[in-house]
């Protein structure tokens, strides 16, 4: 028929072949290879009419690529269709390892082909090439770590069978688009016919990238879209490392041109981070430092002080120390990120530019053209508030409180941001000073100012800040319900793996380690402290690390806290730690030291501070007070801390901090047990369970072991809040802990047991009252055998035989009432 002198009709020929097919009663798989190298449409509509008749036991496989002019869309719809794509094809890191050490028979690690898959994406031939290339290398980590575009079986390949295959046009648009990470039609024309001198490309005979993107696409061209929509796209690495070095390669003049038309492309679109990026590959810094300038609260939202750290050290030193905005944005990065010196350095730069306050004008005649009296008073304010906070991270309160009222003097109103963090400063001055209501005021002030700035990031670490004073104030459901709220808000703005993040976890994991939901708390603190570390933040990671201590400690897990610890401690790092967290870390220290037993170390420690029992405490040193005031006690010097702990509390009450108040009425509770005093042992304790109940405390109780454990169950048998007392030691850990020497010479006949249940209370209750076990059970509701288990817990944790024995130990312990 295809012979015939006079030609059929296509559709007459193809009608002929399926009849014949159909007759086959066995599966055919019918394979066209190469399909992209048809350009003939009649081809294309005789396969398509096929396709509308294909007999069941007929398959076509079509292997091209580019997307053939085939109904490809109506068989998909109708399942008619099986694609297998690029993102099919590639090799996943499994299948990439037994290609290179088994096939290609390399000896490759498993870092080695992870740095390979990632690099060619799982593109097989980039695989293979890379294979060629090591084969018979002894440097081959050293190959696998700079393989790219440029190397040379790479660049070979793609080159010969890509670049060169394409028009010139197309070729044009790949080399002046490679500038780009990204890529998006309009974009694309902004950087190819920036100034109308080009023409357009192999698509059309307009600008269009887009249609040039799209046509890339179906011929599958190294390119990859970033969305659904097929607005976004970008080239494969090793594609586009090609292209960047093809471009050096011929025309290295015309680079830093594409680099300003992609900027301001961005600018104009409000991608301000791009565009700044641009700028600076481009060599243009006078744009970047305009735009960098500008950008300080769009950064401050998203956390981005490593990206603004960055963009400011590569513009050219004298750039920047001649802009009073540019060296004040550069203090505050180096401020956040532990740097003090160098920021104090800036800082002086700025002040000379800005002038004293007697000139009242600029140093700088460029300067005094460019600054309003306004901006001028903006960028003394922005110093003064920086220098506010350098001397809260030196312990100076004085200084803090100083500059930070003199900034609010000078800030304009609209300065949103920077006047909500002097009353941040003031808040932190106050807190330092032990005065939690005036410091709560500060930071409420704060945040009422830092809503009109719409700044999501900054809001974040204002309401952090306030929830710090309310831990402090006890108010441990506030706390929770902030980290809560924040943590949404995080998620919804972009910012959720930020260090930032790290601390709001840390300090809502605290907060429900006390609540005793330790499990929650320690996977929050544990991802809180991940995220401090990632950033230059080193406030944020020593907040995020001090509440994972805490948690650790809760837990039961001494040795990793002390681990931690000793990380914070390591003189290797690259930041100033402030003196008040070292402190914290050096109290948390011996405080472990004495849970584990280790009184000898803790009285050394509290040798070199030189400290005595006759100190007047202030607020800054009373987490130093506090422990020393623990190691009297361990050390059997009662009346001493009986006299610290009495000076310390009234401090804490005159304050409002009523987690200190608790913690001191528990340790004044333990000195008076260790005297022999239960009296006054019970009433301090009744004082902290009277205060802790309203909100739930309960490690601040368990935390002290064994020691508190007896006096609760006294206060239980005095009928002190005895709801609340039966939570308390329900939430004693139930393995038997390493006890604390916190007593001189505790009574053998005291010694630690785990503690009962609130059930086996009330059984051991009739038991002593001379019910038998089926009694029991009729008026508890229980069968028999439940009562028998009952009775056999209560006789192992109070280590008895009989139910004499147990009811008399019982009333030892204070368990029971004594009769």
């Amino acid at each position: 028929m295809l012979q015939s002198p006079q030609p059929l009709p296509v559709e007459a020929v193809l009608t002929s072949l399926l009849n014949e097919i159909t007759a086959v009663p066995n599966r055919i798989i019918f394979v066209l290879d190469d399909y992209h190298l048809i350009e003939s449409s009649p081809i294309d509509d005789a396969l398509s009419y096929l396709l509308e008749h294909v007999p069941p036991q007929l398959h076509l496989v079509i292997a091209t690529r580019v997307d053939p002019h085939l109904p490809l869309a109506r068989l998909r719809a109708r399942g008619r269709l099986t694609e297998i794509r690029a993102s099919d094809l590639r090799f996943s890191p499994s299948e990439a390892a037994e290609f290179l050490n088994r096939v290609m028979d390399l000896n490759l690690s498993a870092e080695d082909i992870t740095t390979l898959e990632s690099r060619t994406e799982g593109w097989i031939a980039g695989l293979q090439l890379a294979a060629i290339s090591l084969q018979g290398r002894q440097d081959s980590a050293n190959l696998i770590k700079s393989f790219s575009g440029s190397h040379r079986f790479v660049l070979d390949y793609l080159i010969e069978e890509v670049l060169e295959q394409q028009p010139e046009s197309v070729q044009a648009f790949l080399l002046q688009t490679t500038v780009l990470d990204k890529l998006t039609g309009s974009l694309c024309d902004a950087v190819c016919f920036a100034d109308g001198s080009r023409e357009g490309t192999a698509v059309s005979g307009k600008h269009d990238g887009q249609a040039t993107l799209e046509m890339l696409e179906r011929a599958n061209l190294f390119i990859f879209p970033l969305d659904d929509d097929r607005c976004w796209y970008r080239y494969h690495h090793l594609f586009a490392d090609l292209l960047r070095q093809r471009l050096l390669q011929t025309q290295p003049e015309a680079v830093p041109a594409l680099h300003r038309r992609a900027s301001e492309w961005y600018e104009q679109n409000g991608f301000v981070d791009e565009a700044i990026e641009h700028a600076l590959r481009g060599e243009y810094f006078e744009q970047a430092s305009t735009l960098i300038e500008d950008q300080n609260g769009v950064n401050y939202e998203r956390g981005d002080h490593t990206v603004l750290q960055r963009w400011l050290a590569e513009l050219p030193e004298e750039l920047v120390i001649s802009r009073p905005r540019l060296i004040i944005l550069r203090a505050w990065t180096l401020f956040n990120s532990g740097q003090l010196d160098a920021a104090g350095r800036d800082l002086q730069t700025a002040e000379e530019l800005l002038g004293s306050e007697r000139d009242r004008e600029p140093v700088s005649a460029a300067d005094r053209d460019q600054l309003s009296e306004m901006d001028r008073k903006m960028l003394v304010g922005r110093v003064t508030i920086i220098r506010s906070f350098l001397a809260s991270y030196d312990g100076d309160t004085a200084g803090t409180i100083h500059y930070a009222r003199q900034a609010l003097e000078v800030l304009p109103q609209q300065e949103f941001e920077w006047r909500s963090a002097a009353y941040l400063a003031l808040g932190g001055a106050y807190a330092n000073m032990g005065q939690m209501e005036a410091a709560r005021e500060a930071r409420s002030e704060a945040l009422v100012i830092g809503q009109a700035s719409g700044d999501a990031y900054y809001l974040t670490i204002v309401y952090l800040n306030l929830a710090e004073t309310l831990r402090q104030q006890g108010r441990l459901r506030e706390v929770i319900d902030i980290c809560e709220r924040r943590l949404k808000i995080a998620e919804e703005s972009g910012f959720v793996e930020s260090e930032l993040v790290g601390w709001l976890l840390g300090i809502w994991g605290e907060a429900l380690a006390e609540l005793n939901d330790l499990d929650q708390a320690l996977d929050l603190a544990e991802k809180g402290a991940k995220l401090g570390a990632r950033g230059l933040d080193v406030l944020y990671e020593v907040y995020s690390t001090l509440y994972l201590v805490r948690v650790l400690f809760s837990s039961g897990k001494i040795s990793g806290a002390a681990e931690v610890i000793q990380s914070m401690k390591n003189p290797t790092r690259e930041y100033d730690i402030p003196l008040w967290a070292l402190s914290s870390l050096s109290t948390w220290q011996v405080r472990i030291w004495l849970a584990q037993g280790k009184i000898k170390l803790a009285s050394q420690w509290v040798e070199e501070h030189q400290l005595g029992p006759d100190v007047e405490p202030a607020y800054q040193h009373e987490l130093t007070h506090t422990v020393f005031a623990r190691v009297l006690i361990a050390q059997g010097r009662l009346d001493e801390a009986g006299s610290l702990l009495q000076r310390l509390l009234e401090a804490a009450k005159a304050g409002g901090r009523t987690a200190s108040v608790i913690e001191l009425l528990n340790l004044q509770s333990l000195a008076a047990q260790s005297a022999g005093d239960t009296s006054l042992a019970l009433s301090a304790l009744e004082q902290a369970l009277l205060t802790g109940q309203a909100e739930g405390f309960m490690r601040i109780f368990v935390n002290e072991g064994p020691p508190m454990a007896r006096l609760l169950y006294e206060a239980l048998a005095h009928e002190i809040s005895p709801e609340y007392v039966r939570q308390l030691l329900a939430a004693f850990p139930t393995p038997e802990p390493q006890r604390a020497e916190i007593s001189r010479a505790p009574d053998p006949d005291a010694a630690w047991v785990e503690p009962l249940s609130e059930r086996e209370v009330e059984v051991l209750q009739l038991v002593a009252e001379g019910l038998k076990n089926q009694e029991i059970g009729d008026k508890l509701y229980l069968s028999q055998n439940t009562v028998k288990a009952h009775n056999r817990n209560i006789f192992s944790k109070l280590g008895v035989n009989s139910r004499t024995q147990a009811v008399a130990r019982a009333r030892a312990l204070g368990i029971l009432k004594s009769t």
